[in-house]
């Protein structure tokens, strides 16, 4: 052993372990931070030790990223001792300082990213974070200066850079040791062997079967716990794992689900039966209308940007969430028992448009293999073929996710945008950026177009829009009065994060649904109160992410309301049951059945209004909700000995089987 090169190096690795120990408690101390913020408890009372199993637990996820750190590290300095120039390590000692800070800024940037990723969606970092990078750059710069404290978050956060590369720097000039051996041991390869094998620990982070990174335990029965552990370094490679696999084309629900080479089993678990249609696997899940009446109707679907249910409980005249929309919500018909299909816009509204459930861990449509894929089984092909006019509107940029040119493919006659909406605007007053906030048109002016295109039509007309409205940086019009939002401690008590903050996002909120409320007055009004049917609902509870709920947390974090107009003559002559559980893959079935007659239809959700069947709501987060029961599968490829779960598994399926085959038709 050339003993001065040895000290050498034994002293470099020394300072590596001081560095690293010094990040370790910078990701512990923003571990901590992320708990006091984000915390849905009210008392720690019987969770003490859970909440230190889950300290200890984060620790050793934050060890596997210091171990991938300090492999190349390692990697590099036994090459360099058997070289054997002290030259070559002094300048690998200065190269350190920049390597370790160059890694830990971009940590820090990834556990910052998954901080505000958190505050969106209560989830850490997934595949959706791909698609916030794929949303409206500009929208997205405007929605944080807005909403945040931009130049103190720079401050604090350059501050902080500043204090980790003095500090790097200062370990780094700390007089060298004169090592004679490592544990005792003089024999080179034997301590080089050693630490090799604590760095391979490091990065695997247990003795287990999986990674820890990979694979990680649940260390109390609160949800919220559990995510404590996790961090957003970890969560951002295993989301991009995800999508390298999807864009390698590598995603494969049939065999995530077990039912690849097997898929005549999904049909026979799903219809109850072995007796299915074995020739033509999709007539196993066609159905055909029952129409009640031989009235013909428009059909108007609106889906609102995040309008989630559950505060709603709170509604009152001092804290008027609901505005012109409640007297409709009191007089029409509410279901309440209702999940989104995704935990994102774009996801509920493939799931809409399509008529499926959300597939997890899936690419939008419109930015994957079938962006140019017909799926002619799909409800605007339904309503043309029966000589409807069919319209797509939108109240932000049709360029956003390339929806505009998906939307094109799947049927409808009109895709317009907010363009076409404030081209089509009359009596223009105001400057025309009044009109706009930074992700689209204001909410009035995307209904006042569709009550327009219903007076100006001649012939029926199907219309699905989405609003933009309700989305950060959550601007209103000038020009609004909000109703009251007084609140009160019971609302505030249940709100988590920065209150003011809160507070844009509730008036926006506000807005958004007393709009509809707002073309819903104008509406009944109308001569087509009686020819028309009306359905509202949200794309997701985004508003889950600053709430904390005292009972039934996983059904309240993806709770949506489902609204129904129905002219009074046919509602009359329909029994519903408005506890009914569903998601966005039952929205058109329903609406088939009150408006097609006896038209067959391709469906792997139910008519909601048909008591005979079960029903089931769908959520890409893998939450299953059936009349009381509401369970969640931790993968897809989770073993499970439960039926609903199972149900589930088998829907993702023939989902998949469903866009195979018309992707595959499509290229004949």
């Amino acid at each position: 052993m050339n003993q001065v090169i040895m000290s050498k190096t034994l002293n470099i690795f020394r300072k590596l372990i001081f560095a690293h120990i010094l990040f370790l408690i910078v990701m512990s101390a923003f571990r901590a931070v992320f708990f006091f913020y984000y915390s849905p408890l009210n008392s720690l009372d019987g969770f003490y030790l859970d909440i230190l199993n889950a300290f200890i637990l984060g620790f050793r996820i934050d060890l596997t990223v210091i171990g991938y750190i300090q492999a190349i590290p390692t990697i590099l300095l036994i090459v360099l001792y058997y070289i054997k120039k002290e030259v070559l390590l002094n300048y690998f000692e200065k190269f350190l300082v920049y390597y370790l800070f160059i890694c830990f800024f971009i940590v820090s940037l990834l556990l910052c990213a998954d901080f505000g990723f958190y505050s969106y969606f209560k989830e850490h970092i997934n595949i959706l974070f791909f698609g916030l990078l794929d949303d409206d750059t500009k929208a997205l710069m405007i929605t944080f200066w807005q909403n945040y404290n931009v130049v103190l978050i720079l401050a604090i956060f350059f501050a902080y850079l500043a204090f980790l590369f003095f500090s790097i720097k200062k370990i780094f000039a700390i007089k060298n040791k004169n090592y004679t051996s490592f544990l005792g041991l003089k024999i080179s390869a034997l301590i080089f062997i050693i630490i090799f094998i604590l760095n391979f620990l490091a990065v695997r982070g247990t003795l287990g079967m999986y990674p820890l990174g990979k694979m990680i335990p649940n260390v109390s029965t609160n949800e919220f716990i559990n995510k404590i552990s996790h961090n957003g370094f970890r969560a951002y490679t295993n989301a991009l794992s995800a999508r390298k696999k999807y864009l390698a084309r590598k995603y494969d629900l049939l065999k995530a689900t077990g039912y690849k080479g097997n898929i005549e089993k999904a049909f026979e678990v799903y219809k109850g039966t072995s007796d299915i249609n074995k020739e033509d696997l999709l007539k196993n899940i066609t159905f055909k209308t029952k129409k009640v009446d031989d009235k013909e109707y428009n059909v108007v679907v609106i889906m609102v940007e995040s309008f989630g249910m559950p505060i709603l409980k709170y509604q009152s005249e001092k804290f008027n969430i609901l505005g012109e929309l409640k007297k409709h919500f009191d007089e029409d018909i509410l279901l309440t028992n209702m999940i989104s299909a995704g935990d994102g816009t774009i996801s509920s509204l493939q799931a809409l448009l399509l008529n499926i459930p959300h597939r997890p861990t899936s690419f939008a449509f419109s930015q994957s293999i079938y962006k140019q894929t017909s799926f002619t089984y799909s409800p605007a092909f339904l309503y043309k073929g029966q000589g409807y006019e069919t319209s797509f509107i939108y109240g932000g940029d049709l360029t956003w996710r390339s929806l505009g040119q998906f939307v094109k493919h799947q049927g409808y006659d009109n895709v317009e945008g907010k363009i076409n909406i404030f081209n089509h605007l009359e009596n223009i007053n105001k400057e025309k950026d009044q009109y706009f906030h930074p992700w689209g048109i204001f909410d009035e002016y995307l209904y006042s177009h569709i009550l327009k295109k219903l007076e100006n039509s001649d012939k029926k007309q199907f219309i699905v829009a989405l609003s933009t409205n309700n989305h950060p940086p959550y601007n209103i019009p000038n020009d609004y009065k909000s109703k009251s939002l007084i609140y009160n401690d019971e609302i505030k008590n249940h709100i988590t994060g920065d209150f003011e903050l809160a507070q844009q996002r509730f008036k926006s909120y506000a807005y958004a649904v007393d709009q509809v409320g707002v073309f819903l007055n104008k509406f009944k009004k109308s001569k087509f109160k009686d020819n028309t049917i009306v359905v509202v609902t949200a794309d997701n509870n985004t508003i889950d992410g600053i709430m904390k709920y005292d009972d039934n947390q996983l059904l309240n974090s993806k709770n949506i309301p489902l609204y129904f107009y129905l002219p009074e003559e046919l509602k009359t002559k329909i029994n519903i049951d408005t506890k009914v559980t569903g998601s966005h893959k039952d929205i058109f079935p329903t609406l088939y059945n009150l408006t097609l007659k006896d038209q067959e239809y391709i469906s792997i959700g139910a008519n909601l209004f048909d008591s005979s069947v079960a029903h089931y709501g769908f959520n890409g987060s893998m939450v299953v909700t059936n009349k009381e029961k509401i369970e969640k599968l931790k993968s897809i490829e989770e073993q499970t000995d439960s039926k609903v779960l199972n149900y589930y598994k088998v829907n993702l399926a023939i989902t998949q089987y469903l866009i195979n085959y018309y992707h595959k038709k499509g290229k004949e």
